[in-house]
């Protein structure tokens, strides 16, 4: 019963203004942040919040994301994987992003590409893939285009930037437009265990947002953080657990209207502890050189 009351609900979303392929946050650690991330990327998940920051990145990573049943409804599942490869070039990076369930699903793949220039200026570019499906009704696709730019300001603060859809791309028959979302914002990091975020995010359908996020590292193997934001009112929190090349994170998320949900992701960073010290310490050391 819930399923098709689900189901009813989606088809009443689809034929109404609301677009498909919504901004939604997708990894346990940019989550906690409460979507704060689009200054900071500094990792695989870059591919869905600033491609540019996958200009930072010397290691190549992997992640998985699930979210089986957010705010207690198996029907809006989410689940994503997201992976980056460092080379001389720059870094290429691929996302694969699935929301839904049998009757209502979305699936958005993603190649990247992010570079540097002197390690202080950073840019980059996504080619999207979506894909609609709707059982017993119709199935579409299209493609799309987003763009991202991050520079490193000075040795505590880092600036972002990211232009989610800019290529205006509509899907399906009735030529719906999908969600087209601008977000900027600053990272300081006054030390080198501890982030402080503030943005702005500005979906061309809805109110300004503002997101704010820390993230502080209690040691080697534990990081904490905690988030907030408007538009709507959300609270967020989260940590990580690192060991080796393994990294865990939890997050927990309350929404004003829905209530609580949780998610995790598992990440595998080739550079391990390496790549760990360098995300710390490496806004310092661009204005070492």
């Amino acid at each position: 019963m819930k399923s098709i009351i689900t189901a009813v609900f989606l088809f009443l979303c689809i034929n109404c203004s609301t677009a498909q392929f919504e901004n939604t946050d997708i990894g346990a650690r940019a989550t906690g942040l409460n979507g704060a991330y689009t200054s900071l990327s500094n990792n695989s998940l870059a591919v869905f919040y600033n491609p540019s920051g996958l200009g930072q990145m010397k290691y190549r990573e992997v992640s998985v994301f699930y979210s089986p049943s957010p705010f207690g409804l198996s029907d809006i599942s989410t689940a994503a994987l997201t992976y980056a490869e460092p080379l001389k070039f720059g870094t290429l990076g691929f996302g694969i992003r699935t929301y839904g369930f049998d009757l209502y699903r979305e699936t958005n793949a993603i190649l990247s590409y992010g570079n540097n220039f002197r390690e202080k200026i950073f840019y980059g570019f996504n080619i999207n893939y979506y894909n609609l499906k709707i059982q017993n009704y119709n199935t579409a696709s299209a493609f799309g285009a987003d763009i991202g730019a991050m520079a490193y300001i000075t040795d505590f603060l880092r600036w972002g930037f990211f232009a989610k859809n800019i290529s205006g791309t509509k899907i399906g028959a009735s030529g719906e437009k999908l969600a087209q979302v601008y977000r900027t914002g600053l990272n300081a990091q006054p030390r080198n265990d501890l982030n402080m975020i503030l943005e702005f995010e500005k979906d061309v359908k809805y109110p300004l947002s503002v997101r704010g996020g820390m993230e502080y590292s209690v040691n080697d193997f534990v990081d904490i953080r905690a988030g907030v934001g408007t538009e709507p009112t959300s609270f967020s929190g989260g940590l990580s657990i690192y060991y080796n090349n393994f990294q865990l994170d939890y997050a927990i998320y309350n929404y004003k209207d829905l209530g609580i949900t949780n998610q995790g992701s598992l990440t595998f960073n080739f550079g391990g502890d390496k790549s760990r010290k360098l995300a710390k310490e490496q806004l310092k050391k661009a204005f070492l050189k």
